[in-house]
């Protein structure tokens, strides 16, 4: 029983690694790296802090609370439960992910092997194959996602060792302030913390139909899970970083990171090499778009009580996914960078409250806490229409300039700490 427990961990672990392997992810280390040049190592260590850390943390958080994202989110109440992952699954669906998975799918093909294609044409193909497979669900997509998971790791693996082995320069100095936090905001880009929040339920139910129980001990094996998969998004982080750092002075900075990235396997892998990441890459784009276009429709479906159709829902994901993924990557991610800077802190509070609940349960400190970490929302709203305006910026002055990234955990502290006080002297 004790070595089937111990495999069902292990394919678990693999099977949360696919997950949120997706193939946009890959795009962000390698430039990181490259414009941190000799401050890799605070970078590297801030972006998995967030990349891995957070998100092991988000599916072990999801499984405390339940294993879906709306029992996550209603720490607060209901309906900030409903509202907050509504919005999270517009951020991980047809606002941001999945046009990101299609323009990263376009930019891999076209700069690697077909430079004339359309990025019209290369987005109305991607998300009429994405509906096609969506509406029938077939077994192509889940087999060919066993073999490109493997394949991708393969051609990243050689990339990275040949890196190590044979750099392909010297990281430069480029006198980077706060590279850690730079770093742990560049990993709010995977938006795999997000993404844990979500995909925590199909490993509970995964452990639940193989015949387990209990849910303490669902969530123990979740948690080994969870770390099996943190190590291998840990080791291919630290490899492309290490990579990028070493082209630090190879004067790439000016390329978008899918050109970059496309760059640095030409360079370490050669042509050959070149055409294989860009193919399991964009297949492994294809599959992720397919699954999340899917939880897109059952969510929405579900919230509107079935008033909308399924069918209804995935096209026109799609439709709105398709004309925003013709923008480009590197234009989806600045327009996304402001977006995940305001959701984010308030995901990582809410994965701090489900994680350590039962010593900070208490009602004023999840009011207060969540308050507080709205702030950097509320700050982006005001500044679409008043950019003077920075409610922020009286922290940011006194901290220095290495955690400004940061100021936001300190209304979240103080509103907390004040919300306890008021809610004990409210019980007496």
């Amino acid at each position: 029983m004790n070595n089937s427990r111990n495999k069902n961990i292990i394919i678990s672990g693999f099977a949360l690694f696919s997950m949120f392997f997706g193939a946009g992810n890959l795009l962000f280390a390698p430039a990181l790296g490259e414009a941190m040049g000799k401050a890799f190592s605070p970078a590297m260590i801030g972006f998995i802090t967030a990349g891995v850390g957070l998100v092991m943390m988000g599916a072990i958080a999801s499984m405390k609370a339940g294993g879906s994202i709306l029992e996550a989110t209603s720490i607060v109440s209901p309906t900030f439960g409903r509202i907050f992952s509504t919005i999270i699954v517009l951020a991980i669906g047809p606002g941001l992910a999945i046009p990101r998975t299609a323009a990263t799918t376009y930019e891999v093909i076209s700069k690697g092997l077909m430079p004339n294609l359309s990025p019209i044409l290369a987005s109305t193909i991607f998300f009429i194959l994405v509906l096609l497979f969506v509406y029938k669900p077939s077994k192509v997509v889940s087999n060919l996602g066993k073999f490109l998971t493997p394949a991708l790791l393969i051609v990243l693996g050689i990339i990275i060792v040949k890196g190590f082995v044979h750099p392909v320069g010297t990281p430069v100095e480029k006198g980077i302030v706060g590279a850690f936090g730079k770093g742990f905001e560049e990993g709010y880009q995977t938006m795999d913390a997000l993404a844990a929040l979500i995909f925590a339920r199909i490993i509970y139910e995964d452990f639940v139909t193989k015949g387990y129980n209990d849910k303490k001990e669902i969530l123990g094996m979740t948690i080994k899970a969870a770390i099996i998969a943190g190590i291998g998004l840990s080791i291919i982080y630290i490899g492309l970083i290490f990579i990028g750092a070493s082209a630090s002075g190879e004067g790439i900075s000016d390329f978008g990171r899918t050109e970059m990235l496309i760059h640095l396997t030409t360079v370490l892998l050669g042509r050959f090499g070149n055409i294989a990441l860009s193919l399991s890459m964009a297949l492994a784009c294809l599959t992720t778009a397919i699954g999340l276009t899917a939880y897109v429709g059952e969510y929405f479906s579900d919230l509107f009580k079935g008033k909308v159709s399924y069918y209804v829902i995935i096209v026109v994901s799609s439709i709105f996914a398709a004309i925003t993924s013709v923008r480009g990557v590197d234009s989806i991610v600045s327009i996304s960078a402001p977006i995940l800077v305001a959701l984010y802190p308030t995901a990582i509070v809410i994965i701090f409250l489900n994680t350590f609940i039962e010593h900070l349960g208490q009602r004023g400190i999840v009011i207060g806490s969540i308050s507080g970490s709205l702030i950097p929302a509320v700050n982006a709203i005001i500044n679409m229409f008043n950019k003077d305006i920075d409610l922020l910026s009286p922290i940011e002055n006194i901290l220095p300039e290495s955690i400004e990234v940061f100021s936001w955990i300190i209304p979240v502290l103080i509103l907390g700490f004040i919300f306890k006080i008021f809610y004990r002297e409210k019980g007496k």
